[in-house]
This record gives C-alpha cells, structure tokens and sequence, in this order.
C-alpha cells in the first residue's frame, strides 16, 4: 500500500510539473474554492517558510540546515516586510500585499524540494529522460502552432487568463529538465547531443518570444561547459555530427518559428515607446525616430541613460524613475510598503494593453521598490549563504548552472513576480541540493 501510494504520488507531482511549464499562468489561474492555484502556491510555500525557518528552530533548538546566518537572512528579510507593512500603514488583510510580497514567500518552495525527498522517493529513470524530452517537444509545438479559439475559450472556462507559455517559461522548462538529463547522464557525450539538439530547437523560439530568455539560455550553455570538460576529454567525430545535425535543426526550426505569427512577450507599441518618457520633459517620438535611432545602444541625456532599444528603453526609465522618487529619502531604506502601485508605473501607458501591467520588469528593482535597500540586502544574502551550503556539498556548480541564468532572466522580465517561476526555481535548487539521494543508484541503497 505504501509504494502505491509512493508511486501515485511521484506520478501526479510529475504531471502537475508538466502542467505548469506547459500552460503556465493559465494552469496557475486556475480557481479552487474561491482561490486560485497560484495563490495557493505562494500560500504553501508562506506555511512552509514560518514552519521551518521559525516554529521548527524554536522547538528543536537548531537552525534549519544548521545554517545560522542563512536562518537569520530569512528572519531578518521577514521582520522587514512587517517593519514596512507598519511604516507605510499597509493593511495585512488586504492579499495584494502578499501579492507584491511574494518575492519573499516563494522562497519556502526551497524547502519542498529539500524534504521531499525524506517523504517520497524521488528517482530519476530513464523513462523520466524520454517523457522529458517529448513533455519539452511538446511545450515548443503548442508555443509555435498554438490551438483554435474555441479550445481556448473551453479553457477560460477554468482559468482567468488564457496564454502561451512566455520565453521565461521555456527557458525554466529547458533548465529545470536538463539539470536532472544531465546528471542523470553524468554529463555524457548523449547528453551533450541531446541539450545541443534541443538548444538549436528552441532558441529560435526564445529569440523572437524574449530576449532575455534567450541570453539566459546561452549563459546556461556557457556555465554547463566546466561539468562536460570534466566528464568529456575527447571530441570525436559523432559530436561533430551532432553540431552538424544541431545546425539544420536550428536552421529548420529558425525557419518555422519565422513562419507562426507569434505573440511577443513584451511587445511595446508606439505610444508606449512615447510615453517611456512621460514623467519629463524630453523629445517627442517623431525626433527619437529621425534623430536618435542612429545612436549607439546606449546614450546618455540631462543626465538619464537611454537605449536605441524600445523595449529596453521602457524598462531603463522606470528604474530609473524609482531611484530618483526614493533617493535620498526614507523610502530608500523602507520602500514604497506593498499595497499601492508604484509610482513609477501608476501611469495609463505603463500600465500596459491590457491595464493589469504593475510590474517594473526587473526582480532587485522590484524587492528595492517594495521593501528599501534592506529587503535587497537581505535577499542577496540569503543567496550568498545559500551558495556557502551548496559549497560544502561540493554543488557551487549546479548553483551557479540555476541561479545565475534564472535571474539573469529576472532583470528584464517580470518572471520572479509570477507564482509558478519562483517556486519551481526555489524547488529546484532544492531538489539539486539533495541530488545524492535522487541519483543514487539501486545497488548503492
């Protein structure tokens, strides 16, 4: 009865994991007695977050993990939100406030991925391999051919917003199914044809859906070069078949993805590129077009930086807007709190096509935004001795392999501000934290 219930379980978290790389927001908006299936996600990972960084050390007289400074991190991030919350008079009955907050929420889906493994036994097979590698197939042909508005509005049906996975999406798919691949395969000469493969599928893809995401996946790329070095001495001739075949895929899909009218993630239309100014006195569109467009990259004006690039543009005077409403005031130090919009986007056009757009497209711009200078310390060293502890385990590559190219990501996209990529993001940090138990083989036990 027990390994039944064992293999029910493992089954349905696979599903469920599939789910949500497969539709994304639309799985998460998915209401359940009044909620919605992202909000419990951020809900569990808060229960989970108080449960072991604060009521367990109290009772068992240790710190989780034995990580004092990581415990006190944790601690002193969520005295801050309550410190905040109370100088900016923000209601804690009202769940926006946990909405904006989440960035500190989300991260008690670390701990899912590190008890998991005490109360289920959680292997990767090479059955696994396959249902992966068809499950990533599958996500790249529902984003390129996409379905019929009818199936769509079924799926409205159950859900408050239907859309396609977003290239951040893809990018977590990608990265999340080939960290397991690839030290399942320990880092092999198969693995390697297989990620070099599936790369050249879904860079096109991620090239026209997101920028960001795309950049992300090359640094992945990059960071996984140190681990195959270790594993592979020789470049014999089937990798130079497998570059070959990687160029006709990449070619093949370049020429798919080129054909499919797709939705772009951030698509920021002209009078949006106009009004990425709107908060001072500057030229108007016509003239950036004629005049400016000529420029490098990046140019400075009255003492503000600009971008050639539109979409890049947008996101610099936000930020840039931020800095200056809290330089050299409290707000520095404590933030806007966690209730209201932030000024910097309370604005028609910023507010996006569809109104609902409060993000600043940026995740350390958006924790300094809410939560001061200190919430921003306070989050960078829970990374920093998160990293000490996969340093002892000898893991300091498998998280730099998560980390860096995941919030790399977050710098220009609103993805760490969504339910489902910061908890798979946390949950897998947590899974590769224990990946000794997970790849361990039969005859080891």
């Amino acid at each position: 009865m027990e390994k039944y219930t064992e293999i029910t379980f493992n089954f349905i978290f696979r599903i469920f994991i599939f789910l949500l790389f497969l539709f994304a927001r639309t799985f998460t908006g998915v209401s359940l007695f009044g909620f919605r299936l992202g909000e419990y996600l951020i809900g569990g990972s808060m229960v989970l977050l108080v449960l072991y960084f604060f009521v367990l050390p109290l009772k068992n007289k240790r710190y989780y993990l034995d990580s004092k400074l990581l415990n006190l991190a944790i601690i002193g991030l969520v005295i801050s939100f309550f410190l905040t919350c109370f100088i900016n008079s923000n209601q804690l009955s009202n769940l926006f406030v946990f909405k904006t907050s989440s960035y500190i929420w989300s991260i008690g889906a670390i701990i899912l991925g590190l008890e998991l493994i005490k109360f289920t036994n959680i292997k990767v097979g090479i059955i696994d391999i396959y249902l992966s590698l068809f499950g990533l197939l599958v996500i790249y042909i529902f984003s390129t051919r996409g379905i019929s508005e009818n199936l769509q509005n079924f799926f409205l049906n159950f859900t408050d917003k239907f859309e396609y996975p977003k290239g951040s999406d893809i990018l977590l798919a990608f990265i999340f199914i080939f960290i397991f691949i690839l030290n399942k395969l320990k880092f092999s000469k198969i693995s390697l044809n297989l990620i070099s493969i599936f790369f050249a599928l879904l860079a096109p893809l991620l090239m026209v859906k997101s920028r960001s995401a795309f950049f992300s996946a090359v640094i992945f790329m990059l960071l996984l070069i140190p681990s195959f070095r270790s594993k592979i001495k020789i470049f014999d001739k089937k990798i130079i078949i497998t570059i070959f075949l990687s160029a006709i895929v990449f070619v093949l899909s370049t020429s798919w993805v080129v054909s499919r009218d797709l939705v772009v993630d951030e698509e920021i239309t002209d009078e949006l590129k106009y009004a990425i100014t709107s908060r001072y006195s500057t030229i108007n569109d016509n003239r950036y077009e004629e005049d400016y467009l000529k420029l490098s990259l990046f140019y400075f004006e009255d003492g503000r930086i600009f971008s050639t690039d539109g979409n890049l543009n947008w996101r610099f005077q936000i930020w840039q807007d931020i800095v200056n409403d809290m330089w050299g005031s409290s707000l520095f130090v404590t933030g806007y709190g966690y209730e209201d919009i932030i000024p910097a986007m309370d604005s028609d056009q910023r507010y996006g096509q569809d109104k609902q757009n409060i993000n600043v497209h940026n995740y350390f711009f958006h924790i300094f935004s809410r939560g001061g200078i200190v919430s921003v310390v306070f989050v960078l060293l829970f990374y920093y001795f998160l990293f000490k502890l996969f340093k002892q385990r000898n893991l300091h590559l498998d998280y730099f392999q998560i980390t860096l190219p995941l919030l790399f990501n977050s710098l220009f996209d609103p993805c760490m501000e969504n339910a489902h990529y910061p908890v798979i993001f946390y949950l897998l940090l947590g899974l590769t934290f224990r990946k000794y138990i997970i790849f361990k083989e039969e005859s080891e036990n």
